[in-house]
């Protein structure tokens, strides 16, 4: 009778065992689904923030450019309202001495 009761409890404990290991091997396989599916999403996000992070460094090159170019535009401008503005000075002086050379020969006639 011992030798049956000492059979039926070690029959339930291999049972109990078997049951436990496939259970442990079922977590174990869902952990590593887990963890697998955790680290292929982190990869994407960090990917997706690297695109990201590129198409606005090409967008802000492009901006910088477009503003290097319109302040070179800027500058031809100054100087060619600045050589126009020099072109007009000129003229003036050259007004302003003749006015004054007619003033004195019309001064120097009616003396």
């Amino acid at each position: 009778m011992l030798g049956t009761v000492i059979s039926q409890i070690r029959n339930k404990v291999g049972t109990w065992k078997a049951q436990w290991s496939a259970m442990v091997l079922t977590l174990k396989s869902l952990c590593s689904n887990i963890i697998a599916d955790g680290i292929d999403r982190m990869t994407l996000i960090v990917a997706y923030i690297k695109h990201q992070l590129v198409a606005l460094k090409l967008s802000i090159k492009r901006w910088v450019a477009q503003l290097t170019n319109q302040v070179l535009l800027i500058k031809v401008g100054i100087l060619n309202v600045l050589h126009k503005v020099g072109q007009l000075g000129q003229q003036l002086l050259t007004i302003a001495r003749q006015i004054l050379q007619r003033v004195l020969n019309l001064l120097k006639r009616g003396n």
